[in-house]
């Protein structure tokens, strides 16, 4: 096969050059490009060929194109340096104009490409995978909670019946996430290095086989068979190794069960891309963990796990799905009837259980579902509105950029006139004035560029991202965006006032009848009722958004969040944290000292309940393990019984549930006081616990979420399947009078340290504050409504710039009249009224317009917030105001400078 059918040349460029190159050219150029663009591909990449490629067909374009743009009269460039020298004279005699143009234009072109940036990153994830488009994640109902939702966890279950009953998958794999883990390596006759991984994960040993992550050291055909071994990234081996090679070293392992155990490292990978929802530090086989895999492996509610699958060339999507529904009835009763005492149908109480396949480049920018344990996930509503502001400001851009190169054009006419009589032809004339609107274009292209590297640390910082320019615009796709952008705002901008002023009698440009044709108003005005209707729907909008952060991170939760200290970690102490819990009630520095099996917001776990009635149903209810200085710690306000009381025997199996739960439970009213009552676990021997106290609601997750049901059980409870494990914390209040400053903090911070390492240095040292972590619930929606600001801001610049234009336009317009006024008795502050109102007016419009569109938007915003800030009328009067006042400013020099001119030096013409 030659080399020419191997790679195909972008058919726009060749169309374009068949239509505007010779056909006697055509076959020898394009001989060469092809050999070109063959040689590129094999030397230096695909994208680098596309954008080479791009760059010599426009160069042949210039130099053989058939059509008359870009040649002269006389074959030669007399005529470009001509446009040239006319342009750089008019740029320098309109000098307002030109700072004004090329300052609006640059600036929604740097806002329209970072934003560009930004929403490209986030639609571009797992596109390195080579099998990528055979890839798709298995995902199923939430069968812990609400089975209308859709889950990325599964158990580890669903992948063998997959494997067993259905062919069209090639390969299926998964993932555990181990996080969580103390590991350490003990250089010989050195210091011990030791940290906590949370980005820890078990795979199959066929992970390689499915998903394309690069090899620097090791094979991936071997890498993940032998138990006990490690795969890990060149980040994390210089963490541990520092330059020395890994591959054969031991970095020792503590098991949830306290026991270390060596693993082998046989693998050293690059970095994780980005760009990956998976992302991890280290990888070990599924069978490290053999004897708990061989005895839970056939559970069905195990749902630690995600699955992917790689099916096989050709397969067909949709009957795949359909097929693979009929595996959940054939494997899950086992699970459901032996550990729940419930068949298949009970189980799911009509619930369809129901297999999903979701394409892996589908995942990280999905809403469904809306997360997962082994990596990121995107915000489409975040992206969706960023993407629209980069587009209304870009809009904003374009119409400032049009309005004021057509009113700019209207005192040229002369020129045209002189330029006529003189022998030039309307077609000179038409190219002229594309011919400055495209330099423009370019112009404030390569300054926008220049912008955007100046903001791109600041923007990286708040987004959470670390893109680049450079490898962003060699996209083909970026490039094709930029010149269509150029040519066709350039020409649309330049061809209404090149036609108009070309296709007039000279005799009517000479006498400045012609300037007239642009005084009509009616479009104009339009596109600035347009402009500020955006600019002030985004002021209202940016700052309901601020007002949602602000009440949601001041929003009452149900007890005082600040000035918790949580170490974490507690779990590796095991038993023993009671010895730690002591030392640590007699520092001076805590007035409470409590343990718990989770913090707030992050309390996720759960179990299926019942109560002791026989015909009740079974509910889903999230539970945390904790002593009972930890209710007294949080201040939790019981409206019912009494907390836990180790004073008596059987009170270690009494639960604490909030009013959500007592509700769910139908146990709200007086008659069915919940106190003395049983609750049943839905599983196994239905081991049963007395309600002893009743607690106030309170947020034990994000304050986006409404609050669900909750039951507080004690930690010493030995009848729950997870005593003596889980992650458990450590949380003290902090008493104000022994710590004052940061310097108090930071010595009781290094006081708590030094207390952990005397029972074992081993452990990582991990510390939070329970208010912090409150706040990171909505760490997107802050660093959405910073960008959003200055967004926001740079659209307002963009209007006033364009408004400010316009009012020199009409000022130097209108100037004879306003002269006339004046010589008749008019005073200086009734020509400014007489010249601001008539643009106040338009703002007006633009007030009515954009109030109930902000309303809509921002009320569409707030559905994802359980407790949503109120939409007030009085933001609406202020933005209205606002703007007002600063479209008033913006046109008041030109106002001002037109109403004192001395009517003489005006009228003296006439």
């Amino acid at each position: 096969m030659s080399s020419s059918k191997k790679h195909q040349a972008p058919r726009l460029a060749k169309w374009l050059a068949h239509k505007l190159i010779k056909e006697t050219y055509i076959e020898e150029l394009f001989g060469d490009l092809q050999e070109m663009f063959e040689d590129r591909i094999s030397t230096k990449g695909k994208s680098y060929a596309l954008l080479m490629y791009w760059l010599d067909t426009f160069h042949l374009l210039i130099g053989f194109s058939s059509i008359g743009i870009f040649k002269t009269q006389n074959n030669n460039t007399i005529m470009i340096k001509n446009m040239f020298k006319i342009a750089w004279r008019n740029a320098i005699r309109q000098r307002q104009f030109t700072v004004l143009n090329l300052l609006g234009l640059s600036i929604g072109m740097a806002t329209c490409l970072l934003i560009g940036l930004y929403v490209y990153d986030e639609i571009s994830y797992d596109q390195f995978h080579a099998k990528g488009d055979r890839i798709y994640r298995i995902n199923q109902p939430d069968i812990w909670g609400n089975w209308d939702k859709e889950s990325a966890s599964t158990g580890p279950n669903v992948a063998l019946a997959l494997k067993e009953d259905i062919p069209d998958f090639e390969e299926l794999t998964r993932i555990r996430s181990l996080r969580g883990l103390v590991m350490k390596y003990e250089e010989e006759g050195r210091r011990t290095i030791s940290f906590e991984e949370d980005l820890n994960f078990a795979v199959d040993e066929n992970f390689f086989d499915v998903f394309s992550f690069n090899f620097i050291q090791g094979s991936p055909e071997t890498a993940l068979i032998e138990p006990k071994s490690m795969v890990m990234t060149v980040e994390t081996a210089e963490r541990y190794f520092g330059y020395e090679d890994p591959i054969g070293k031991s970095i020792d392992v503590k098991h949830y069960d306290g026991t270390w155990h060596p693993y082998m490292v046989s693998g050293v990978l690059d970095n994780v891309p980005d760009r990956s929802h998976i992302q991890f530090d280290m990888l070990v086989p599924m069978n490290s963990h053999r004897k708990q895999m061989e005895s839970d492996d056939w559970k069905w509610i195990w749902t630690a796990f995600s699955t992917y699958g790689l099916v096989q060339e050709g397969t067909d999507i949709e009957a795949l799905t359909k097929k693979i529904q009929a595996v959940p009835p054939k494997w899950a009763p086992p699970t459901t009837e032996r550990i729940f005492n419930q068949t298949f149908d009970e189980f799911t109480a009509g619930n369809p259980w129901t297999l999903f396949l979701q394409p892996l480049e589908g995942i990280y920018f999905s809403e469904r579902p809306p997360f997962h344990r082994f990596g990121p996930t995107g915000n489409p509503q975040v992206v969706g509105i960023f993407g629209v502001i980069g587009i209304l400001i870009l809009l904003l851009s374009v119409i400032n950029f049009m309005n004021l190169s057509t009113a700019r054009s209207a005192n040229r006419s002369k020129e045209v006139g002189i330029r006529k009589v003189l022998g030039s032809g309307k077609k000179s004339l038409v190219i002229q004035f594309i011919f400055e609107s495209v330099l423009y274009v370019v112009i404030s292209t390569i300054f926008a560029l220049g912008l955007i590297e100046l903001l791109l640390p600041w923007f990286n910082t708040f987004t959470n991202k670390n893109l680049v320019l450079l490898t962003f615009l060699m996209q083909p796709a970026i490039i094709l965006f930029v010149l269509s952008f150029i040519v066709l705002v350039g020409v649309l901008a330049g061809s209404y006032p090149a036609l108009y002023l070309s296709s007039a009698k000279p005799i009517e440009t000479l006498k400045g009848k012609l300037s007239s044709g642009f005084k009509s108003k009616g479009i104009r005005n339009g596109l600035v009722v347009l402009q500020f209707t955006i600019s002030i729907s985004l002021i209202i909008c940016a700052y309901f958004v601020q007002k949602q952060i602000s009440y949601s991170s001041k929003l009452d939760v149900g007890y005082v969040k600040d000035n918790i200290l949580q170490i974490h970690n507690i779990e590796q102490i095991g038993f023993d944290s009671e010895v730690l819990k002591t030392k640590l009630e007699s520092n001076p520095a805590f007035t409470h000292v409590g343990k718990s099996f989770g913090v707030p917001p992050n309390i996720w776990s759960g179990d299926r309940y019942k109560t002791d009635d026989p015909e009740s149903e079974v509910v889903y209810i999230s539970n945390v393990r904790t002593d009972e200085d930890y209710i007294n710690l949080l201040g939790l306000e019981f409206i019912a019984g009494r907390n836990f009381d180790l004073h008596r025997s059987n009170d270690k199996y009494g639960i604490i549930l909030n009013e959500e739960a007592v509700k769910m439970l139908g146990w709200k009213s007086k008659d069915k006081s919940p106190i003395g009552k049983k609750l049943l676990i839905a599983s196994g021997d239905e081991d049963d616990f007395e309600v002893i106290g009743v607690v106030k609601d309170f947020n034990f997750r994000s304050v986006k979420r409404k609050i669900e049901p909750l039951m507080i059980i004690h930690h010493l409870n030995d009848r729950v399947w997870d005593y003596g494990s889980g992650i458990s914390f450590l949380s003290m209040r902090l008493n104000p009078e022994g710590v004052s400053n940061s310097e108090d903090l930071q010595r009781v911070i290094e006081e708590v340290k030094s207390a952990i390492s005397d029972i074992d240095s081993s452990i990582p040292f991990e510390y939070s504050f329970m208010d912090q972590d409150f706040e990171s619930t909505f760490r997107t929606e802050q660093r959405m409504g910073v960008v959003m600001n200055f967004f926001t801001a740079m659209a307002m610049v963009i209007a006033c710039l364009g408004l400010f234009g316009l009012a020199a336009f009409s000022a130097e317009q209108r100037i004879k009249e306003l002269g006339i006024r004046k010589v008749l008795g008019a005073k200086a502050y009734q020509l400014v009224f007489l010249f601001t109102s008539e643009f106040t007016k338009l703002i007006a419009v633009s007030v009515l317009i954009a109030s109930p569109l902000a309303y809509y938007f921002t009320d569409l915003w707030l559905e994802d917030f359980a407790y949503k800030a109120p939409i007030e009328i009085w933001v609406f009067v202020v933005a209205a105001i606002g703007a007002l006042s600063l479209a008033i400013v913006t046109i008041a020099y030109q106002s001002l400078r037109a109403a004192h001119r001395n009517p003489v030096d005006t009228l003296k013409d006439e």
